[in-house]
């Protein structure tokens, strides 16, 4: 009888050790300690219940004493990490909570390959070789064309849509590239000079503009949403600049945003104290001069020359008709401006960073027609294209380009156009263009 009731309570006990539950909870981050939002986590066993990371990262799940389990974290944008809920995890949760922090590193690339077919050539010859090209207005491609070297002669030549040249420009030697502005009107660049290029049903003429109001006035201007223009002060010499609104109405405007590579702008100005005496008093005469902090004429002049320094990059797009996205890869946050309601939220970036692992490229690429933006890779020589999902700011699929080293990379409604001349080979520069799609 006393032996039948030590098993009856050895089975009411293990029964109620298997009854009891554990619960751990913490935070999901990356691999720089940034909390990751909207993380998909689940039991093994349990994977219809599936949960999701709160705005801070924070998880909690309870689970049976006794029954071991792992415990999955999925991400499109971060590699699936697993937690394996074991005899050790058991133990403690029978005491108090467990509390235990993951770390997801960053799912850089899921290629996925544009088309198992070649890419089209949109036009090329063996007369001339294609440096630049833009759209014009009308729809017809302006190509930057030289016969044997740019410094030798460049021509501006007019496709039409069937791809049929319909007029030549010569413009001289010392043209650098083409730029569309805001309104989408097409400029040749020159060392010293800036052309406005006009077509005319199948001309195309050029005109002389200031250089110095093209780089002051045009260059700096992004965008427009009704009355108001969207520009910026950026220079290449200071690693800081403002994203700025100026409403043509009343000519009001407003700080938008300060974009601040915050540890470079201190070794900027520290710049100052170690050049020389003659150096300095330069740069105090330049401060009187102009009323510019000599710690600025010092680090424009000498810090920006250093390796340690690059021009920041924090573009801003249009993405809708009442909406911009900023991208300041130094708070590695990408920001969503309403036009009524001034900044909505921020969400975290991460595609930038550890860029000689992922081969990250400037600039963003947006296409022209449907908004969507695209991040560029470069991993042995050949070019990724990774959508940004405009809401969480994470990178999607990636697209790999068919050639190497491919140069101008554009797009436009989903078809990407790029200037490709194969390595070693006699051929001249060519125009190619390839569907985004997936194989």
């Amino acid at each position: 009888m006393r032996v039948l009731l030590s098993i009856i309570s050895l089975f009411f006990i293990s029964s109620q050790i298997l009854a009891q539950t554990g619960t751990i909870s913490g935070v999901v981050k990356d691999m720089d300690g940034q909390p990751i939002p909207g993380v998909r986590y689940y039991l093994k066993e349990d994977s219809k219940n599936l949960k999701k990371t709160n705005s801070n990262g924070e998880y909690s799940i309870t689970f049976n004493i006794g029954e071991y389990d792992s415990l999955k974290f999925e991400s499109i944008a971060f590699e699936n990490t697993s937690l394996y809920l074991g005899k050790g995890i058991h133990r403690k949760a029978q005491k108090k909570p467990i509390i235990r922090d993951i770390y997801m590193p960053d799912r850089l690339l899921n290629i996925v390959y544009i088309t198992p077919d070649l890419p089209d050539t949109l036009h090329g010859t063996q007369e001339y070789s294609i440096e630049d090209f833009e759209f014009m207005p009308s729809g017809d491609l302006l190509l930057l064309t030289y016969e044997k070297r740019m410094d030798k002669g460049a021509a501006l030549r007019l496709l039409n849509k069937e791809m049929e040249v319909v007029d030549i420009h010569y413009m001289g030697n010392d043209i650098l590239e083409l730029q569309k502005d805001y309104r989408g009107r097409v400029h040749c660049i020159a060392k010293e000079k800036v052309y406005f290029i006009r077509q005319e049903e199948e001309n195309i003429y050029s005109y002389l503009e200031s250089y110095d109001y093209y780089f002051r006035y045009i260059a700096p201007m992004i965008d427009t949403v009704d009355t108001k223009l969207y520009y910026s002060n950026y220079s290449e010499v200071y690693p800081a600049f403002d994203y700025m609104e100026f409403d043509t109405k009343d000519s009001s405007f407003e700080v938008l945003m300060k974009v601040e590579d915050e540890l470079i702008m201190e070794l900027y100005r520290a710049e100052y104290k170690y050049v020389d005496v003659r150096t300095k008093l330069w740069a105090a005469e330049k401060q009187i001069e102009t009323g510019i902090d000599k710690e600025i004429w010092v680090g424009a002049t000498v810090f920006t020359n250093s390796v340690y320094y690059t021009p920041l990059y924090a573009p801003l797009f249009k993405v809708n008709e009442n909406e911009l996205l900023l991208f300041d890869h130094y708070k590695n946050l990408m920001f969503r401006y309403n036009v009524e309601e001034g900044i909505k939220d921020s969400v975290r970036i991460n595609y930038h960073l550890n860029q000689r692992k992922s081969g990250w490229e400037q600039p963003l690429i947006q296409d022209e027609v449907n908004g969507k933006i695209y991040a560029l890779f470069l991993k042995g020589g050949y070019s990724y294209l990774s959508e940004i999902n405009q809401e969480n700011g994470q990178v999607m699929a990636s697209y790999k380009l068919h050639y190497k080293y491919v140069e101008e990379i554009k797009i436009i409604d989903n078809q990407v156009h790029y200037i490709y001349r194969p390595f070693e080979s006699v051929q001249k520069k060519y125009l190619y263009t390839e569907e985004l799609k997936r194989s």
